[in-house]
């Protein structure tokens, strides 16, 4: 989780579990070798928040440590449609940590505990869940790191005690209003009377399915890998895989495109084992097996006119096109690395920067414009090339192109051209996604 040199930023709640959470950095930094600062929201529900920010940040003063507070001020602000407070808070606090994790190339330490662990799989099994839902809260996510994910809350209140670490009590932590208190205050000390180990013996229990879970990524990331091509899915590919298998490539899939559920999963399932089967998925995701091929996509607006719209590096920057969405953002070398062992056409849609100036458009096909592939080392006019693959004349102009004004750099089911691709010496990526 740390290495020597790293900056750990903690979730500082003021609560026993991040309370000691803190205290344990901060007696070992020095042996770990990293640098130290504390985090704290202040959301603003309860008339105790002031004094906890007070007790916090009085205590890393004291300390020598630097606190930076958050003022969420949820009490005045309208809550998003949709949403819990309970979930919104959390969408804050962890919008909050990515921001100053950025600035300052940071870990984050979240004071989650085996405990949490437990409540979490009893909840998500009581909601229904997947596979994902009962391995429970994973001890690292990104650069999110949770050291205490493997200790109970008795353990950490002991180990409070001991050390004389003081901390503050949330009272709505008793009010069974939320769920998550109704398993902590009454589920979990029945489980308990029957097997005091109980949380202990759950803990166990996710450490299998994580492992389980992450078998099933391989050999859904293998079949993803050896099924994909420029016209959709192999159904042959995918038939020789079991359905447990198949499951969950799809549910991989589906999830990306925002349209997962048992339904759609089990209905496509069922389609590919049938020679002709669409279904909408949603109200904008349309998947369909023909020709020997599952395919997935979104109807595209009708292209009456040529379009062509400027296209930035800026970060977050959507552009509509053809009636989808686009954004070309900037990718750590780490990320790229990581990402291409994964999805083989990750790379695909990865850019030299170096290769590129400043005006970019998306915009679709002109007469004269070619395309490189990069192993193939071949170039062909995209009205060959368009021929060749038949794609279906409705279509083709529909296809958007990034573009510095006179280059393809990049063509959308092709990837980049060849002179812009990532090579050895590349320092700095770009990446083009479809939203």
């Amino acid at each position: 989780m740390i290495n020597s040199g790293d900056t750990v930023a903690v979730g500082l709640s003021g609560g026993a579990d991040s309370m000691a959470l803190f205290h344990l950095l901060y007696a070992n930094k020095e042996n770990l070798g990293i640098s130290l600062v504390a985090l704290h929201v202040n959301h603003g529900l309860r008339t105790e928040s002031t004094d906890e920010e007070v007790f916090i940040t009085d205590y890393c003063r004291r300390l020598g440590v630097e606190c930076v507070v958050y003022a969420a001020d949820m009490s005045s602000r309208e809550k998003p449609q949709g949403l819990s407070t309970e979930m919104w808070a959390r969408q804050l606090r962890y919008d909050f940590f990515d921001i100053e994790s950025k600035k300052r190339s940071a870990k984050i330490a979240t004071a989650h505990s085996l405990s949490d662990k437990c409540e979490t799989v009893i909840f998500n099994l009581c909601r229904g869940t997947s596979l994902k839902g009962v391995c429970g809260i994973p001890a690292v996510r990104g650069n999110i790191i949770r050291p205490l994910i493997n200790c109970t809350r008795e353990d950490i209140e002991k180990y409070c005690m001991q050390n004389s670490i003081p901390y503050v009590t949330d009272k709505t932590n008793f009010s069974e209003e939320y769920s998550r208190n109704k398993i902590r205050l009454k589920v979990v000390p029945v489980l308990k009377q029957i097997n005091e180990k109980s949380e202990n013996l759950i803990g166990e229990f996710t450490a299998e399915m994580q492992q389980i879970y992450t078998f099933l990524t391989q050999l859904s990331d293998t079949l993803y890998k050896n099924s994909v091509s420029l016209n959709g899915f192999h159904l042959e590919t995918i038939k020789k895989q079991d359905d447990v298998v198949i499951k969950f490539f799809l549910r991989n899939i589906l999830d990306r495109y925002g349209c997962l559920s048992k339904e759609n999963i089990n209905d496509i399932l069922q389609g590919i084992k049938n020679e002709s089967f669409t279904k909408q998925l949603s109200k904008d995701i349309i998947c369909q097996t023909k020709n020997g091929y599952l395919t997935f996509y979104r109807p595209k607006a009708a292209a009456t006119e040529k379009k062509e719209e400027k296209i930035s590096i800026a970060a977050g920057q959507t552009v509509s096109f053809c009636g989808d969405e686009y954004v070309l953002r900037e990718i750590s070398l780490q990320e790229l690395e990581k990402n291409k062992k994964i999805d083989k056409n990750y790379l695909n849609n990865c850019i030299d920067c170096d290769t590129i100036n400043s005006k970019l458009f998306l915009r679709n096909r002109k007469t004269g414009d070619s395309f490189t592939f990069s192993h193939r080392n071949v170039t062909k006019s995209l009205k060959k090339l368009f021929t060749e693959d038949k794609i279906p004349l409705k279509l083709r102009d529909k296809l958007a192109i990034l573009s510095d004004g006179e280059n393809v750099i990049w063509l959308e089911n092709y990837g980049t051209n060849k002179f812009f691709r990532v090579k050895a010496d590349t320092k700095k990526v770009l990446i083009i996604e479809n939203k």
